[in-house]
């Protein structure tokens, strides 16, 4: 196109243009440009005309133009058109369509402002993990600037997997091209943590190569909370249905124990019945001992905590709990794949789900009847129905009884948080929303069959997976052997007069030297008095006036090395927070009751530690 420069008029165009603006060539040539011009764009175009008269006499504009597709963005280049006197007074204008181009800007622009300003932490990685990009939520979050990661290179992608072996799988899975998703507890900067939920995506090339990860993390602190809550209050739910038959089972505990404490302080001396009388009375106590811990290892308020869970073993222990407490009426029956070996779970929750379920399943069964619980080991690739991985193994626990059954419409909503069909006995309607969050929280499946009058069974699939370290399996009992003895001059701070008795009788025995204190305040007079000379102490925790935690810090700051062993029959998280926050080591913490050689061999160990550093 060529214009004339004083009028604006067209002077020339050709066949492009004119199919372009969708009328013949002839009938530009005199008509002026600016009524094409969007009126939004219409000041700026006319303020560039004066410039073309200008060094170098050439300019470039893009603006909307009006063609026959539409409204357009229009790209000019304007060169001018000189006389022999250096008079400007025709142009000379090729023009291109750039809309697709500035659409393309346009929709980059929106989507870089829609990832700056996303309320989830987005971030791109190098399938190797190495930092290409944060936006502004990830650092705002975690408190990292942009110099500290890409100068520093920080692993982004690893924060919040338990162990190397659980980052070494998820690496695994996402070099080979598959999304992965899952809850991670993550660190700050400031050394606070957060629960977040991440999701992570391969991004291709044209060759269907990865070339980038996609990583999104939201922040579900809150949430986490707030399902802990409903856990909590679940497990307390359920401790009280079972209130009753734990009763029942100490009651007949304590007569054991009283009654034949009873025959045995009757006994001459030399009978030789006091032996088998006071074994009972032995057995009696450990069993109390054992009920007491499977109670608070259940009730407990503790954080998620993937170790290995052996889940026979968890089975075994509940069977235990429950053949003391559920009626005489229901028959327990189990079916256990030996060959099935630890994998990665939170052994509180996995003992949650099936507490649960077999609550469920007694109330289910009113006039009694059979629950049975079942563990085998089945290929994913065997559970396509309920969309199981198919490259995974899982955990198959099955709990059935023959109780009553469920109908469609109670099937359809089991699930749901405080439906219950137990208003009447005070139902929560928690158990099964319980148990379904926890499933899903490991990654595993769930499945139900019921009809009425049929009975109902669960079917629990939990992925066989290594994602934490193996732990010593609790229940434990210690290796029999010889108390091991010392000449040491310890400490004993116990307020109950029976157990600092018992233990000062049980350590001189075998050598130390031992000084008592019944509370926390004598303690300290002792450590103030006779500090120096004392090689260890033993600290009780629940004591009057002064708690064994307040002893502890006067320890910490009078005497920094000297060992001390913890001694308490129930620890809380809070306290063992605290305990740490104090430099106590968790290897140096015993909880009652103990029998006297593990007694004896963590006092051993607390001293010894001492001697080598």
């Amino acid at each position: 196109m060529v214009y004339e420069l004083d009028t604006l008029r067209v002077l020339e165009v050709n066949r492009a243009f004119a199919r372009k603006f969708g009328q013949p060539a002839p009938v530009w040539c005199g008509q002026t440009m600016q009524a094409l011009v969007h009126p939004d764009d219409s000041g700026d175009w006319q303020s560039y005309a004066g410039r073309v008269t200008r060094p170098p006499f050439h300019i470039s504009r893009e603006h909307r133009w009006q063609t026959a597709q539409g409204w357009r963005w229009i790209a000019w280049e304007e060169t001018a058109v000189r006389e022999p006197d250096g008079q400007v007074r025709e142009v000379r204008v090729v023009g291109r369509d750039v809309t697709k181009h500035r659409l393309a800007e346009e929709h980059f622009r929106k989507l870089a402002q829609a990832v700056e300003q996303a309320p989830v932490s987005i971030i791109i990685t190098t399938p190797g993990g190495t930092p290409q990009y944060v936006n502004s939520r990830y650092t705002e979050v975690t408190g990292y600037t942009l110099e500290e990661i890409f100068e520093q290179q920080i692993p982004l992608l690893r924060e919040g997997h338990a162990s190397d072996a659980a980052y070494r799988h998820f690496c695994s899975l996402v070099a080979a091209g598959h999304k992965w998703s899952g809850e991670l507890r993550t660190g700050r900067k400031d050394g606070s943590e957060a629960w977040e939920f991440v999701q992570i995506s391969p991004i291709r090339n044209h060759l269907d190569e990865v070339t980038y990860l996609l990583c999104l993390r939201e922040d579900i602190s809150e949430r986490k909370a707030l399902e802990e809550q409903l856990r909590q209050a679940q497990k307390m739910e359920s401790l009280g249905t079972l209130a009753g038959g734990i009763a029942h089972d100490f009651n007949n505990i304590i007569a054991i124990i009283r009654g034949f404490t009873e025959l045995a302080v009757a006994l001459p001396a030399g009978d030789v019945r006091l032996a088998r009388y006071l074994a009972t009375v032995h057995d009696a106590a450990i069993r109390a001992a054992s009920l007491v811990g499977q109670i608070l290892a259940f009730s407990r308020k503790t954080e998620v905590a993937y170790r290995a869970v052996r889940i026979n073993q968890v089975v075994d222990e509940l069977f235990g709990l429950l053949s003391e407490t559920f009626p005489r009426d229901i028959e327990l029956r189990r079916d256990l794949d030996e060959t099935i070996e630890a994998f990665a779970a939170d052994p509180d929750q996995v003992s949650q789900i099936l507490m649960n379920l077999c609550v469920n399943a007694r109330d289910a069964m009113a006039g009694g009847g059979v629950l049975s619980v079942t563990t085998r080991r089945v290929e994913g690739a065997r559970l396509a129905v309920l969309k199981a991985d198919p490259t995974q193994d899982y955990v198959h626990i099955c709990v059935a009884d023959t109780g009553s059954g469920m109908t469609p419409e109670i099937r359809a909503r089991i699930f749901e948080p405080f439906f219950t069909t137990k208003q009447d006995a005070g139902g929560t309607g928690l158990g099964l929303a319980v148990v379904y969050g926890i499933v899903v929280s490991h990654q595993g499946l769930i499945d139900l069959a019921s009809e009425p009058g049929q009975g109902t069974v669960f079917n629990i699939y939990l992925p066989l997976k290594t994602r934490g370290e193996e732990v010593p399996l609790a229940g434990a009992s210690a290796t029999p052997g010889t108390i091991p003895g010392g000449i040491e001059h310890v400490l004993l701070v116990e307020d109950e007069v029976a157990i600092q008795e018992m233990l000062a009788t049980v350590l001189r025995q075998v050598g130390y030297k031992v000084t008592s204190a019944s509370d926390g305040a004598i303690a300290i007079d002792h450590i103030l008095s006779v500090g120096n000379q004392l090689e260890a102490v033993l600290l009780d925790l629940n004591m009057p006036r002064l708690g064994g935690v307040e002893v502890l810090k006067v320890l910490r700051q009078r005497l920094p090395d000297l060992p001390v062993l913890i001694m308490s029959g129930h620890l809380t998280e809070s306290v063992l927070a605290e305990l740490r926050q104090l430099g106590q080591p968790h290897e140096y913490i015993i909880e009652k009751p103990f029998d006297f050689l593990t007694f004896g061999r963590a006092l051993r160990r607390v001293i010894e530690t001492r001697k080598k550093a």
